[in-house]
């Protein structure tokens, strides 16, 4: 097993390399040198109780999100932390989406949405069907929805990494999925896929729970298009409510 304080370094590590997989520019992070008035503003966030209603500048910037991968063990989820909201001076980007010019505010209102994404995926809803994504058009099924109100999100303390040191490489604290268990407690976790799709797992002699090997490869496939599942999620998806 691996010892206590090195995993907290090795999940850093390993998001810090989910940036860069995920960033459209690698070459440099997207806001390093933030107003400082800005900086205190998303940590306050941070540390304020969760907003009980998610508004319309909230859904404004969920619409703009940009989903990359994690690749922290089995791969996850997660909200880009280089361009939250696509290529481009994420700031600026924030203030065109809520249409203001108070930087302070648009990084607070990014950060609620950032923190509401998990819940927001409760709260709406979108019809299975092919939806444009990219180069290609993604075919959501009721599977893919099944499966990302299933997900587990990681909180900001369980990231491994604080939110000043997020800010000072100049990326955003974001949510992600957690990698190695993305679906409850299980890290055997195309066994718990299943189970939440209603699809055939089986008890072994000793306990333990199985699934064919043909399945197993079929799930970690499906697994795999959740972030594409995602991504058309945040663009499309209504809402059926806007309390959290």
């Amino acid at each position: 097993m691996m010892p206590r304080l090195i995993q907290p370094l090795r999940r850093q590590l390993l998001r810090l390399a989910g940036v860069l997989l995920c960033s459209p520019v690698l070459a440099r992070a997207a806001d390093k040198d933030l107003p400082n008035t800005v900086h205190q503003r998303i940590l306050a966030t941070i540390d304020a109780p969760l907003p009980k209603i998610l508004n319309v500048q909230h859904l404004a910037l969920i619409r703009r999100f940009n989903i990359g991968w994690s690749p922290v063990e089995s791969g996850a989820p997660m909200l880009n932390p280089a361009y939250p909201l696509g290529k481009g001076d994420t700031l600026q980007l924030a203030m065109q989406a809520i249409a203001s010019k108070d930087a302070a505010l648009a990084a607070q209102r990014l950060m609620e949405a950032a923190l509401l994404l998990p819940h927001f995926v409760q709260m709406a809803d979108l019809k299975p069907g092919s939806y444009a994504n990219g180069k290609a058009p993604f075919a959501l099924t009721r599977q893919h929805l099944t499966l990302l109100r299933q997900q587990s999100w990681m909180s900001l303390e369980m990231l491994g990494m604080a939110a000043e040191d997020y800010l000072a490489e100049g990326y955003w604290p974001t949510p992600s999925v957690d990698g190695k268990r993305p679906y409850g407690d299980f890290t055997n976790y195309p066994v718990e896929m299943a189970q939440a799709l209603g699809l055939p797992v089986r008890k072994e002699a000793n306990g333990n729970l199985a699934i064919t090997p043909q399945l197993r490869t079929e799930l970690k496939t499906l697994h795999q298009q959740t972030m594409a599942a995602l991504q058309v999620f945040v663009r499309e998806a209504g809402l059926r409510r806007n309390t959290v």
